[in-house]
């Protein structure tokens, strides 16, 4: 039956393509893959968080029975072994020296794990340590120990050169982002108010359920990975670069995907796997352990210094942001993360004069690269704390306060980039109308509040897809949108349905291969349901006007007198013809297939902040009730409410899925999780120390509405969503805190202990 909306397969909740296979454990994920005379690959890691590695000696490692190759620097003469999202400062194993504890230092490739381990052991390491910081305030002392010597060298990411500055050589600082529009001074000038205030984010990993894995087999003129990417066109581009080899050489697979976030972008451990392989003559499988995931990757700590003057009536005038970001050892997607948080500082808010300063630090930590948000965490939870600070300063109400100064639907977040697509008003109402704010609750309980945007679908992309009809009217969809357990699979496959006028099930999406699958630039921002719809949807759109055609010959009819029903060709004059039978006349056989392309490219342009208009934009709204027990400072989630502009919900029950998973991802980050480093020693690189939320840390009420306007960019009016629900949740938990007993916290997370000692401070102050 045809939903109410008008379609019959989109809006609607069918089974999930994938579900039987991953609900019966039949989803092979890269960590499932044999092949045959496959070696087993480990990891030797640094010890010290710093220090030159005087001396390598892997003879005996080599010796050892079942240990088919050793790598060690001696052995990257051959390659070009720097590598990095942003810069390529990172070696593929230690060269010179080690820059943090887990800095990978050599590699074996051997029978089995126990050898493998064995061998790590025989590896004989002579280190001379050195200095070490592992927090910004120590990378950016005078004086401080330099991470890398050189200016790291430049690279292009999304269309972006990203350079190191000059003047930053000889310092821990590796790049720096600024933005100005208007006259900050003379804003602060006019302000009858000042309030400057700074707030810190902590380090944070992703903790995917599946680990980091990949599978390299390099032979003479070829390479092939099985890997668990969600970017695997760059992951390519990589190891050609790498390997000196012609992109056409090397071909990337990728299975299932358990969960990335962020962590599985550009490039990780795949480079020491195809270097082992390539020196074993043989496959090459690794996978890490949950520490060791850790030591690859983390979300990005950040100090946010933020400035903001408003007139005594509560009109915001001006804002000055100054935030650094710890990329950690090395840059990963640091340069880029940091832009990005310079960029989304400012918030949804009319401010006429904004000035924003960010900059990228080495540490010597584990490196922090992309994590869902990409930048906007750490900015977004200090400004709307801030906002409710100023509100109570002014005597306002905070609601009030963020509706007076809230972009329209149309405003120019800044000029050049595109306007506001959302009504900023409508869901900030609705949120505080579903948390029942202005309703007083009981003692030791509050109320928080908080609308948070960035722009979503990536700065600048451009990708592919195909859609093959093939002899039995059934349909092969070829898309690079990376199944990381998002639902992509059958969002997609609803598109080509919906469009085609076919069941789901007669869409299947081929497997991912970059030697087939059309060019993707990566599964992130929040971009496939735009990004990737589209160019799906217009693969669909392509087929369809091939099949008209091919169906008005067949008939005798006009092709605009021809519509799709029911797997069928029909006209007005009631003539119908099957989609099997359009292909057998136009071929003369039952063979054959009708292709469909489709394709997305942003514009670049020179007005635009960051050299190309934002996709979409991407609001979240966040209402949270909490109750705070003074004795201990536990906070409970009693309520949560998150409000997510999907444009169209291609299939709802994913998009509530996926919004429920955000909040859940920030209830983390606000509440318990904190890697903690000391003397350069990660303390908690596991899963008893580091604490993921629970079931316990649900709230007893937790409600995701989808807002539904048609608003976006993508097919049937749809936006992508799944990380605007993150953005909100730190600042409104922390808003209520502040409304529940009368305390403020600036550091991320909100621990019983920082509560406790907040409280006791007010009431012996």
């Amino acid at each position: 039956m045809e939903a109410a909306n008008g379609f019959k397969v989109v809006g609607k909740g069918p089974k999930r393509v994938d579900g039987k296979d991953k609900a019966t454990g039949k989803a092979a994920y890269t960590v499932d893959l044999e092949l045959p005379n496959m070696a087993v690959g480990k990891v030797l890691r640094s010890p010290l968080p710093h220090a030159k590695v005087v001396r390598i000696d892997a003879a005996k490692a080599a010796r050892l029975p079942g240990v088919f190759a050793v790598i060690t620097r001696d052995d990257l003469s051959a390659l070009n072994y720097y590598y990095g999202a942003a810069y390529k400062d990172q070696p593929i194993v230690a060269t010179d020296k080690v820059r943090f504890v887990g800095d990978p230092v050599a590699g074996v490739a051997a029978a089995d794990a126990e050898i493998a381990e064995e061998a790590l052991g025989l590896i004989e390491v002579e280190y001379e340590e050195l200095p070490a910081v592992d927090d910004l305030d120590g990378a950016l002392k005078t004086g401080a120990p330099i991470i890398h010597e050189a200016l790291a060298q430049g690279g292009e990411l999304h269309g972006y050169h990203y350079q190191a500055p000059e003047r930053f050589k000889g310092t821990n600082i590796c790049y720096q982002f600024s933005y100005a529009n208007g006259d900050v001074a003379q804003g602060f000038k006019q302000s009858d108010h000042i309030f400057e205030h700074t707030f810190t984010f902590p380090r944070v990993q992703h903790f995917s359920m599946e680990p980091h894995a990949i599978i390299a087999n390099v032979e003479i003129d070829r390479i092939t990975l099985w890997a668990s990417s969600q970017d695997p066109f760059t992951l390519r581009e990589h190891l050609a670069e790498i390997f000196r080899m012609p992109l056409s050489r090397v071909r990337v697979v990728v299975p299932y995907v358990g969960g990335g976030y962020g962590g599985k972008l550009s490039v990780k451990t795949e480079p020491l796997a195809a270097a082992l392989s390539w020196k074993a003559g043989r496959p090459v499988k690794i996978v890490l352990s949950i520490e060791e995931s850790f030591k690859t990757v983390t979300r990005h700590p950040a100090r946010f210094r933020i400035k903001t003057g408003v007139t005594r009536d509560g009109r915001m005038l001006a804002r000055e942001c100054e935030i650094y970001m710890d990329t950690g050892a090395y840059a990963d997607a640091g340069p880029r993360v940091t832009q990005k948080a310079g960029y989304r500082a400012f918030g949804p808010y009319k401010i006429p004069n904004v000035k924003s300063d960010a900059y990228t630090v080495y540490t010597n930590t584990a490196p922090a690269g992309a994590f869902r948000g990409f930048g906007t965490l750490q900015v977004t939870w200090a400004y709307e704390s801030q906002m409710d600070i100023i509100a109570e300063k002014l005597g306002l109400d905070a609601l009030e306060f963020r509706l007076k100064n809230m972009l329209d639907k149309g405003d120019l977040y800044t000029p050049g980039d595109t306007p506001v697509d959302a009504d900023l008003r409508e869901g900030l109402l609705r949120v505080a109308r579903e948390i029942g704010w202005g309703e007083k609750g009981p003692a030791g309980t509050g109320k928080g509040l908080s609308c948070c945007m960035k722009d979503g679908g990536g700065t600048y992309k451009f990708a592919s897809a195909v859609a093959k009809m093939i002899s039995d009217g059934s349909v092969v969809l070829l898309t690079g949108t990376v199944e990381l357990g998002q639902g992509a699979r059958t969002a997609l496959s609803q598109v080509v349905a919906e469009e085609l006028a076919v069941p789901l099930e007669y869409v299947v999406v081929a497997q991912l291969d970059t030697d087939t699958t059309p060019y993707d630039p990566g599964t992130n921002a929040s971009s496939s349901m735009v990004v990737m719809g589209l160019c799906v949807q217009r693969a669909a759109q392509d087929l369809k006007r091939q099949l008209l055609e091919s169906a008005a010959k067949a008939l005798n009819e006009n092709a605009a007198d021809l519509s799709l029903q029911d797997g069928s060709v029909q006209s007005r004059s009631g003539k119908k013809i099957a989609y099997s039978a359009v292909i057998a006349k136009y071929f003369g056989a039952n063979a054959g297939e009708i292709i469909g392309k489709g394709s997305y490219q942003d514009i670049k342009s020179k007005d635009a902040a960051l050299g190309s208009p934002t996709t979409f934009w991407e609001i979240g709204w966040g209402g949270a009730q909490v109750a705070v027990d003074r004795d201990t400072g536990a906070i409970k989630l009693l309520k949560y409410v998150s409000i997510a502009d999907v444009g169209q919900a291609i299939h709802p029950i994913q998009c509530e899925g996926q919004d429920e998973g955000a909040v859940m991802f920030a209830v983390g980050h606000t509440l318990r999780e904190e890697m903690v480093y000391k003397d350069g020693q990660l303390l908690n690189p596991n899963l008893i120390d580091y604490h993921v939320p629970n079931f316990l840390d649900v709230p007893e009420e937790f409600e995701t509405v989808l807002m539904q306007n048609k608003n976006g960019p993508g097919p049937f009016g749809s936006k992508g969503m799944g990380e605007g629900g993150l953005l909100p949740v730190a600042s409104a938990v922390a808003n209520a805190v502040y409304n529940a007993v009368g305390v403020r916290l600036y550091d991320l997370p909100l621990t019983p202990e920082k509560v406790w000692r907040a409280l006791n401070e007010k009431s012996s102050g």
